[in-house]
């Protein structure tokens, strides 16, 4: 008799449960396969530089799979692309409730911070990250730049001390004290230490980069592009060391010369804004005014919130006589990032023009704070301190560094006169007054 499978009563009872479990694990299956499906779209348009097609693909993601970090992460990463820095520093903080207080995590939302002009909200998780231990080296260098660009001088000290503590020779945090002491005005002292790390090292090229800017702003550019060109190899391709040169080779009135540089930066990297945009600086200064704007659309396309390429873009509305939408700009690429010492340079001549002085005088104690202030504008605020009869000893100095340079400047001269007689007279001795005589 063949062997036949005979049904029990309570086999329907113990096979029900798993019929009900078939068709929910296999939703699951489905939904994960979905996720992996909208991850591997989202990473391939990241890729390519596509942020629309992506950050729709990473929204499917998220839909199938609510609890996992990783569209979430790629979703930060796609709206970073589009330019959209509020929108990624909101998916990081939906990522962080979901994996906690992950240090690579923080330090991808201290960066976003900084990119969105939130300075304390990334100062603040920098330094909870660096409190617990959390922050490579490379990062509390980075902190203790930001405070003393801040104006945090003792708390830039204070970060720099941990690193210096451990290796007090460390070349990447020498250049990184040489920065703090040119913020807090300390110049021989920076001069000397970056003196002396350019002679242990050629090669240092955050030191390089320091001094040439200090040359820069002090009225040198011959001497800041000796030091650029000092910088061989792969970093010389860096975007910070083309731009710096090709800032320097604008201040040596040489645009054309900047124009090649960038090209070739551009040529490599088609899609870095920040070269698009100095390359429409380049071209401006050239007087093709329709060119510099298609690139800044570009630049601005690629980045919306580029403080670059919003500055350009007031550069080209005042060369269009657009006074009004070039200060627009200026403001918008400051609320971006408030330390953007271009747009300040900018802001306080055209404050000075409407005769806003306080608000010019603001915008050049700004740059000042950043070492970012030329001669000329140390110049200029030292005058408008003389105007408004205020901050006389620290114009004296300003204008003292001037004449230094320029010691038969009628107009430096005219300062000076001006603040000097501001300063306290001295006071009269007073007491009772003896008439000698005699008979």
């Amino acid at each position: 008799m063949p062997w036949r499978f005979s049904t029990r009563p309570w086999t329907l009872a113990l096979l029900l449960p798993l019929a009900c479990k078939e068709p929910e694990a296999a939703a699951v299956q489905n939904r994960a396969q979905q996720a992996q499906a909208a991850l591997a779209e989202g990473r391939a348009y990241i890729s390519k530089g596509e942020s629309a097609p992506a950050i729709a693909a990473l929204r499917k993601a998220m839909t199938a799979a609510p609890e996992s970090a990783e569209p979430l992460l790629l979703m930060a990463e796609a709206q970073r692309l589009a330019g959209n820095d509020g929108a990624a520093i909101l998916a990081l903080k939906q990522a962080k409730s979901l994996v906690g207080d992950d240090p690579a995590l923080q330090r991808q939302l201290a960066d976003l911070y900084l990119q969105d002009g939130h300075t304390q909200d990334a100062l603040s998780t920098l330094i909870r990250l660096r409190d617990t231990g959390s922050l490579p080296d490379a990062d509390v260098l980075k902190l203790a730049r930001i405070q003393a660009r801040e104006g945090q001088i003792d708390a830039a000290f204070k970060t720099l001390e941990a690193i210096l503590r451990e290796n007090p020779d460390d070349p990447e945090a020498k250049a990184v004290e040489a920065e703090i002491l040119l913020l807090k005005g300390d110049e021989l002292l920076a001069a000397n230490l970056m003196d002396r790390l350019l002679a242990q090292d050629a090669g240092l090229t955050s030191a390089r980069l320091l001094r040439a800017r200090y040359f820069l702003n002090s009225g040198f550019p011959e001497m800041a592009e000796a030091d650029l060109g000092a910088v061989q190899g792969p970093e010389a391709a860096r975007t910070d060391v083309v731009t710096l040169r090709a800032r320097v080779l604008l201040a040596l009135s040489r645009p054309a010369d900047a124009e090649a540089a960038l090209r070739k930066l551009v040529e490599a990297e088609p899609r870095n804004a920040e070269a698009l945009a100095w390359l429409a600086e380049t071209v401006l200064a050239q007087g093709r005014v329709p060119d510099a704007q298609t690139l800044v659309d570009k630049a601005l396309q690629l980045r919306p919130s580029l403080p670059r390429a919003q500055y350009v873009r007031g550069r080209v509305q005042e060369e269009q006589g657009d006074r009004r939408g070039a200060e627009e700009s200026y403001r918008f690429a400051l609320t971006a990032e408030p330390r953007f010492a271009a747009a300040h340079s900018r802001m306080w001549r055209l404050h000075l023009k409407a005769e806003r002085k306080a608000e010019a005088q603001a915008s050049l104690e700004r740059l000042l704070t950043l070492g970012e202030a030329s001669l000329e504008e140390k110049a200029a605020l030292a005058g408008l301190y003389a105007t408004l009869q205020t901050k006389v000893s620290q114009g004296l100095k300003l204008i003292d560094e001037a004449l230094k340079r320029e010691p038969d400047n009628a107009e430096y001269l005219r300062t000076k006169k001006a603040l000097t007689a501001l300063l306290p007279k001295p006071k009269k001795r007073s007491g009772p007054i003896i008439i000698r005589g005699g008979r």
